[in-house]
């Protein structure tokens, strides 16, 4: 789970995009009730919410579940250690996630209700109302981030972006929540900042931006340093693909250079991938040519373009004739 979030923090912030989106921010929840900034004290530790337990009883009477939910399972974790505390950990925030995606399908306060009788079935009391008590604070951040700008395209304003929702954070949860919820996203984002500045320094030659870059990477925590090269893997086995099929390599061979560096799953997927594609291709090779012999062939327009909109219904689907129209007005 963290190489999917570091990745797509890396992508919006080459994108200039806000940071929003990764917070959950957008189109999060209003704040819940009882849910407001708890100062550097802030913790874990259940603070006598009184709604806990009516929320779970609401939440254990709902039937079925959002339609978004059909066929998964929650996200993320919760465990509690010998002394029966809650384990504050990243997969307690994507518990939390996967519960506040269905808003929209759902009001808040009916997810609430299935939050608080998930905890309750899950976790022994003590840690359940820990985990309650995070939980609200967590909607209660979600719902502040609404309330800052969005930042412009630029490194300053992105860095300030980070800061303040870095300040959101301190107001709502104490230094371990707030190191397990977002510790390593701040610290990719922090670097993908600053390497962002390096690139854009026109004062740097080509040369000189490299080494920054290079000494950015080695000052990095291994877990960073390792979502970094993680990142670019994908490119470099991409780029290593396209030489070996220049050389002729057979497509065993392709696989085996995907498998070794991506893993199993993601070289099936490549390789199914390239079939889908080399059968789009034939087809579409095909439909060119008949085509061609139907533009050549000195029918009246009218019946010209009547044979060409049948090729189309014959060899592709309705989402594929929208590619293949947008390829000719083209071509």
């Amino acid at each position: 789970m963290r190489i999917g979030i570091a990745a797509l923090s890396a992508l919006l912030v080459a994108a200039g995009a806000a940071w929003w989106w990764l917070d959950g921010a957008a189109g999060g929840p209003a704040p819940a009730p009882g849910a407001a900034p708890s100062g550097q004290g802030a913790g874990p530790a259940f603070q006598g919410s009184s709604d806990f337990a009516t929320f779970a009883a609401r939440g254990a009477k709902l039937d079925g579940e959002p339609a978004s939910w059909r066929g998964t399972e929650p996200d993320g974790e919760l465990r509690v250690d010998d002394h029966g505390d809650l384990v504050v950990t990243e997969g307690v925030r994507r518990r939390f996630d996967y519960f506040l995606s269905a808003l929209g399908e759902e009001d808040l306060n009916v997810l609430r209700g299935r939050v608080a009788a998930h905890l309750d079935t899950v976790l022994p009391p003590r840690a359940a109302r820990q985990a309650w008590d995070l939980f609200e604070r967590y909607t209660g951040y979600r719902a502040a981030l609404r309330e800052l700008e969005s930042p412009d395209n630029d490194t300053a304003a992105l860095r300030r972006s980070l800061e303040e929702r870095q300040g959101l954070r301190r107001r709502w949860f104490d230094a371990a929540a707030r190191e397990a919820f977002f510790g390593f996203r701040d610290r990719y984002d922090r670097f993908a900042l600053d390497r962002r500045a390096v690139l854009e320094d026109p004062s740097l030659s080509a040369a000189e931006k490299a080494a920054r870059v290079e000494e950015l990477e080695a000052g990095l925590p291994p877990d960073v340093r390792e979502m970094v090269a993680a990142s670019r893997r994908p490119v470099s086995v991409a780029t290593e693909v396209a030489r070996l099929r220049e050389q002729g390599a057979s497509e065993a061979r392709v696989y085996q250079l995907r498998e070794r560096e991506l893993g199993a799953e993601a070289a099936e997927r490549l390789a199914d991938l390239d079939r889908r594609r080399a059968e789009w291709q034939r087809r579409y090779d095909e439909y060119r040519e008949q085509r061609r012999a139907i533009l050549d062939s000195g029918l009246a327009p009218a019946d010209r373009d009547a044979q060409v909109e049948a090729l189309r219904a014959r060899l592709f689907d309705e989402r594929e004739r929208r590619r293949v129209e947008a390829l000719d007005r083209i071509r």
